[in-house]
């Protein structure tokens, strides 16, 4: 099994429930407008741990590869079809109503984003049940 390892800093530890800062690497050293973009050179998480894990603590996180790319493209990729499905249905079945059908695309892929924003977030609570991510003190 393929793990995606990631070394942070705990920036908080609730009760287990740990703020870890992520340093991010990677794509900026190949990137012709490295350093000139916005993009932020750390990321925060939120994971949860039964050791005895401090703050200022340097730790490292280790997930399944597998499962977070699954996640991650669920996450990126649903809204878009959901916006999509949204686009279409007024398109095809209420074109003739005599309706905007400008109007009722707009809303309908308004009402569909909405819902995969939902879906999202319930997955969003399942996966934290789940633990997916293990942490390790160094």
């Amino acid at each position: 099994m393929d793990t995606v390892r990631k070394e942070g800093i705990v920036l908080e530890n609730d009760n287990g429930n740990l703020t870890v800062q992520i340093f991010r690497n990677g794509a900026c050293g190949a990137c012709a407008a490295r350093g000139t973009c916005a993009e932020k050179k750390t990321t925060e998480i939120q994971v949860f741990s039964y050791e005895d894990i401090k703050k200022g603590d340097k730790v490292i996180i280790e997930g399944s590869s597998s499962e977070v790319t699954k996640l991650t493209a669920f996450v990126y990729i649903f809204p878009v079809v959901m916006m999509l499905v949204g686009a279409i249905i007024p398109n095809v079945f209420l074109k003739n109503t005599g309706m905007d059908s400008n109007l009722l695309t707009l809303i309908f892929v308004l009402i569909f984003l909405t819902i995969s924003v939902f879906f999202i977030k319930k997955l969003d609570k399942k996966v934290k049940d789940k633990k997916l991510m293990r942490v390790r003190k160094i």
